[in-house]
């Protein structure tokens, strides 16, 4: 039977009424870049962690689509790093509506016809700068195979979103990076910096608000709506493109609307970004191919999960202060 035509299992939700139907997967915390607000996902263990292999995905989506997951976004440190990513893909697409990549895009021209074959529905390339000196300050790497990258992409129908994250060192390009998506015809994520993985006195030498470039697209922009997904602001731009803010820390409204779990390179369920003392390992379970097992750890971290920025008296209140 084809399961990507198999019924959908009934979706879970956690005990706050939030349904569950996403898994952001990093594939491993290993990169070839090193950028300044880098957190690994908010995961520890650095890039020795052990990481699952092709089939293992292909049993864990297979077994999780019984209970309602339906897109996969996959991330790492750098997923392009692992040579078998394709393969991870392959194994995974059957199996999901949708599944999605997260990369720095310095390997996307090797790989950019690999990702089409296989399926995958559409990628964020992270793109901080247009300046190459800036580029190197902010991720170590070379701006140049980035660019590339995504023209090669382009060139295999890939559908893209650029990840910009707004900092002190980038803040006046915000311009020049929307002028670069739209003229490419790509969407474009302005992601406000949260503090994982620095202490403050960096977290403070970075972080710039995005409520200028909200007041910007506001401006120019054809309609704003939000997305349910995390309640994230979109913007419509006239010639047709949208821009998305995403503001993170703080938040409660994105928590009310995330239905999101995450796993860990080594098969451990982690409710939130912000939360690294609640896992749930699955390794087992899925080395052994034990979906009843596996099932009942996915559904465990659901239980547990809990947002983690709350809205505080009001009828809205999703339990209480952080």
């Amino acid at each position: 039977m084809n399961l990507v035509s198999a019924p959908l299992g009934t979706i879970a939700r956690d005990n706050f009424g939030r349904p569950v139907d996403s898994l952001r997967v990093s594939v491993t915390l290993r990169c070839n870049h090193s950028c300044v607000f880098c957190h690994m996902e908010g995961i520890k263990g650095g890039s020795k962690l052990k990481e699952l292999s092709p089939g293992d995905y292909g049993f864990l989506s297979s077994s999780l689509r019984k209970l309602g997951v339906r897109n996969y976004k996959l991330t790492g440190g750098e997923p392009l790093i692992r040579r078998d990513i394709v393969d991870i893909i392959s194994e995974i697409r059957p199996k999901a509506y949708e599944v999605s990549i997260v990369t720095n895009g310095s390997l996307l021209k090797h790989y950019a016809k690999g990702l089409a074959e296989a399926g995958l529905d559409r990628m964020n390339v992270s793109l901080h700068s247009l300046r190459e000196e800036v580029f190197n300050k902010i991720t170590g790497g070379r701006l140049k195979p980035v660019l590339e990258g995504i023209d090669e992409a382009l060139n295999y129908g890939h559908i893209i979103k650029l990840d910009y994250v707004f900092l002190r060192w980038n803040s006046q390009e915000f311009r020049s990076l929307i002028d670069y998506a739209t003229q490419k015809g790509l969407d474009i994520n302005i992601i406000e910096l949260i503090p994982i993985g620095m202490d403050q006195e960096k977290y403070s030498e970075l972080v710039a608000s995005v409520d200028p470039v909200m007041s910007y697209l506001e401006r120019i922009s054809v309609r704003i709506e939000v997305n349910p997904f995390q309640n994230r602001p979109i913007y419509y731009l006239p010639q047709g493109n949208k821009a998305i803010v995403i503001k993170g820390y703080g938040n409660p409204y994105l928590c009310a609307g995330c239905t999101r779990l995450r796993m860990t390179p080594d098969g451990k369920f982690k409710t939130c970004i912000f939360i690294n003392n609640n896992l749930v390992s699955a390794w087992d379970h899925i080395k052994n191919r034990d979906e009843e097992g596996l099932k009942q750890a996915f559904l465990e971290a659901v239980k547990r999960r809990e947002p983690y920025f709350k809205f505080v008296n009001k009828k809205n209140d999703l339990g209480g202060k952080t």
